[in-house]
Parts: C-alpha cells; sequence; structure tokens
C-alpha cells in the first residue's frame, strides 16, 4: 500500500513539472491527451497556513512501543492518562502494522520528544462530537513536497470514546504528513473512515452518519472542519469500495498522497492546487459525465445506507442501521400523479431524493419524468426500481454539460415498491473550472419534477 501512495505521490511531482497525464490513480492510457491544471489567481488555493503553541505545564507518559506520548491536564487522573496512551499505543498498531499504513512524521521534540503528542483535556458533555477531538499542524517542513507533523487535542472521556479519539488523532496526523495543505474536513473524514474500518461505532458515528444523510443536499465536500466533516467519510468509503483495489483506506490514503503540492516559503496560505478532487476526478475518463455518474451512484447508495442495505451498495456501514436512512425530499403517492413538486436547493455533491410510493399502481406501467433546474448548476438524475430486497433496476438519465432540462421514462414497471428519483448537484465554480472544496462557501440550486403515468 506504501508502495502504491508513494507512486502516486511521484506521479503528481511529475504533474507539477509539466503536463498531467490522465489518469493518477488507475494507469495512464497514452492515447489520451495530456492536460495542465492551471489556477485562477481570482480563487483561493487552500486554507491558511495556521500553527499553534503546545500547551505546557502538563504530567506526561509516553509509550515504550510507539512514538506516542500522552499529556494530562487539571485533575486528568493517571488511569485515563494511562487509557489514552494505551488507545494511542492501539491506534498506531492498528493503522501501522494492521493495514500498512505509514506513521506520521516526528515533530522534532516539540513535545520533549519525537513523538506524536495528545493533550487531554477536562470532559464537557456539552461539547459537540466533532470538537472534543482536534489535530493542529506544526509548520511545514522546508524542501520537496508539503508535509507536516502535528499534535492533538482531546476529551478526557471513557475508554471507548478514548479509542476513538486516538484514532481520529492518528489519522489526522498520517494526513498532515501526506498532504497538509488539503482542506480540514477531508482530514477528519479520512481519519473517521479509518476508526470505522479499525474501531467499534460509537454514539458519535451514529449521530455523523445521521447528520449528513438528514440533510443530503448538503456538499459531501467542504473546506472547514464542521458539524459534517466525520459524516463525510461516507464519500471516502463508496470511492474505496467502488474505486479501490487494495486494502482498505487504500484509496483514500492514495488521493492525499497524490494531491501533495509545494507551499512557497512564507505563503499565508497551503498551495492545495490540485486538490484530492481534482485527483479523483483525473483518475476517471476526460470530461464531465464519468464524475457525473460516479457522484450519481453514490447519491443511489445513500439512498439504500444502513437498515435499507440489499448487500449491493454499502454493507460494510450496514451497522448504521435506521440512522443510516436518508431524509426524501418528497414522498409522492401513486394515486397523486401527476405531480409537479419544488425540490429544496441542492450544494454541489450534495444530493435530492424522492421517493414515489407504488401503492396501487398496476403491472407494466409506464412513467414520464421531467426534470428542470437553474443555470449554471448541471445535475445527474438517476430512476431507481426498489422492491422488496432492495434495488430492482435503475435507469440513468444521460448527462449533459450546460444543459437545465432532463426527461426519463420507465416503461413496463413490475413488481417494484417504489421509485426513488435521485438528482446530484455538479455546480462549477465557473465556466472553466470544476467544484472545488477549497472555493466556499457554496450556493444551492433548486429545480423542479414533473411526473406523470403514461
Amino acid at each position: 500500500m506504501v508502495a502504491l501512495a508513494l507512486a502516486v505521490a511521484v506521479a503528481a511531482t511529475n504533474a507539477l513539472a509539466g503536463p498531467l497525464e490522465p489518469p493518477l490513480l488507475l494507469g495512464g492510457a497514452p492515447d489520451r491527451p495530456t492536460h495542465v491544471i492551471e489556477t485562477d489567481p481570482r480563487l483561493p488555493v487552500g486554507t491558511a497556513v495556521e500553527t499553534r503553541d503546545r500547551p505546557t505545564g502538563s504530567e506526561r507518559a509516553c509509550s515504550v512501543s510507539y512514538p506516542v506520548c500522552v499529556h494530562g491536564f487539571r485533575g486528568i487522573t493517571p488511569n485515563v492518562m494511562l487509557d489514552a496512551l494505551d488507545a494511542l499505543e492501539q491506534a498506531l498498531g492498528r493503522m501501522t502494522v494492521g493495514l500498512g499504513l505509514p506513521a506520521p512524521l516526528g515533530d522534532e521534540g516539540r513535545g520533549g520528544s519525537d513523538a506524536l503528542d495528545l493533550y487531554l483535556l477536562p470532559s464537557d458533555r456539552l461539547t459537540p462530537s466533532y470538537e472534543r477531538v482536534h489535530a493542529y499542524p506544526d509548520l511545514p517542513r522546508p524542501g520537496g513536497f508539503d508535509r507536516a507533523s502535528g499534535f492533538c487535542t482531546a476529551m478526557a472521556d471513557g475508554r471507548e470514546l478514548l479509542e476513538r479519539a486516538a484514532t481520529l488523532c492518528v489519522g489526522e496526523a498520517l494526513a498532515l504528513a501526506l498532504d497538509p495543505g488539503e482542506t480540514p474536513d477531508v482530514r477528519r473524514a479520512f481519519a473517521t473512515e479509518l476508526w470505522w474500518i479499525v474501531g467499534r461505532p460509537t454514539n458519535f458515528d451514529f449521530e455523523a452518519i445521521d447528520r449528513v444523510q438528514r440533510r443530503p443536499r448538503e456538499a459531501m465536500a467542504a473546506r472547514e472542519l464542521s458539524p459534517t466533516s466525520e459524516g463525510h467519510a461516507l464519500l471516502l468509503e463508496y470511492l474505496g469500495e467502488r474505486l479501490g483495489a487494495g486494502s482498505p483506506l487504500d484509496f483514500a490514503t492514495a488521493l492525499l498522497s497524490a494531491s501533495a503540492q509545494t507551499t512557497p516559503p512564507g505563503s499565508a496560505t497551503w498551495h492545495n492546487e490540485p486538490d484530492w478532487f481534482d485527483v479523483l476526478r483525473h483518475t476517471l475518463a476526460p470530461g464531465e459525465a464519468p464524475m457525473a455518474e460516479l457522484l450519481g451512484d453514490f447519491a443511489v447508495a445513500r439512498a439504500f445506507l444502513g437498515d435499507r442495505e440489499d448487500g449491493r451498495h454499502l454493507p460494510a456501514l450496514a451497522w448504521s442501521g435506521y440512522f443510516g436512512r436518508p431524509s426524501f425530499d418528497w414522498v409522492i403517492p401513486f394515486a397523486t400523479l401527476p405531480r409537479r413538486v419544488r425540490l429544496t436547493p441542492i450544494e454541489p455533491t450534495g444530493a435530492v431524493l424522492v421517493w414515489l410510493d407504488l401503492a396501487g399502481a398496476p403491472q407494466g406501467f409506464s412513467l414520464g419524468v421531467q426534470l428542470d433546474w437553474e443555470p449554471p448548476a448541471e445535475f445527474q438524475w438517476e430512476l431507481v426500481q426498489v422492491g422488496a430486497d432492495g434495488e430492482l433496476s435503475r435507469l440513468r438519465m444521460t448527462f449533459q454539460e450546460r444543459v437545465t432540462s432532463a426527461e426519463g421514462r420507465l416503461a413496463d414497471v413490475h413488481d417494484a415498491r417504489a421509485v426513488v428519483i435521485v438528482g446530484t448537484h455538479l455546480e462549477r465554480v465557473d465556466g472553466d473550472h470544476p467544484f472545488d472544496p477549497d472555493v466556499a462557501p457554496f450556493e444551492p440550486h433548486g429545480a423542479s419534477l414533473y411526473v406523470v403515468e403514461l
């Protein structure tokens, strides 16, 4: 896996020196034209280069087996510190020995040794889950690709939550070593996916999935750390399932490796172009349609997440159960057709889902669907027939660039309980630049749906 990540990083290095040969991750094709990634100087290219002073005056406990240390403050008991140290050792061991991932960078003695430092803070039940753990980068290492060490702070919670916090800490520290210029949002999503692979779901994980599934219209990739960042691990999990060919987390690790860049010394912001979304886009065939189809498939997978999982979408996350169910923008009874409804505005990479309940529908009927939306947004639409055991069939409407309407028809519908109409928003930053997580805030766009029995 490390060899794969390093090979991808070398490919990204060559891309900086000259034309970029697609695709980076899935193998080049000599007959494809080369592309040069150009950055519009008017657009942001990354988050601010910021560091934070480490807490001082703490008690410290360090491992004799792994390069990790735990620091305790204000009444943190020795037992809690030892539990946290054990959790940090376990997290690093699972990552490096169990999954074969590289270790985070040493911090050159900033915390009293070269180890990864976790600073425990008094627990506060009112602190939101995503703020109970923070990873902070140190100054970038000079020379070559951007890379950085870091340290973490975490609430002194119970053992199970300490294991989760320790894994998030190690995961984000690894992300800083791979590409500190990537957004805080994707670093947390990467670390959360790592926890889902090696740990056990906690209430915080059910909460993270529920938060994004209750509002599927919101973007699934962003710039800043937010309440939805941990739930964005859904997208990384799907990409690994759909495009990965190795062990868990290989694909996400390779994406971060390939997106590493070189930030000019003294720059106030990281140079995060190309970012991980650019690398993902470039692994696919040329044009917008492959990315549209990929995100459309992901939106369909979200419709079957949790206790609706049929073994063909995201089976590894079936544990999310009821909390994995998405919110549907509309539930339309077949008896009310024809219907025209206005859909809730959707952010780029977000999705809208409409459940057409076929109770009382005759066998062999045909269905017509018409969709219209606001320019300059672009949408991918899917019509999914759902039976008693999950997905029966799917009609993907052909993606077309710079159009504002689409039509689809399902003929001779049999044995379906419902039709799920799924739309994914693929807004561009402008006419020449596709979606970029660094260019925030995102603008939602609305659409209208007309459904009729033919």
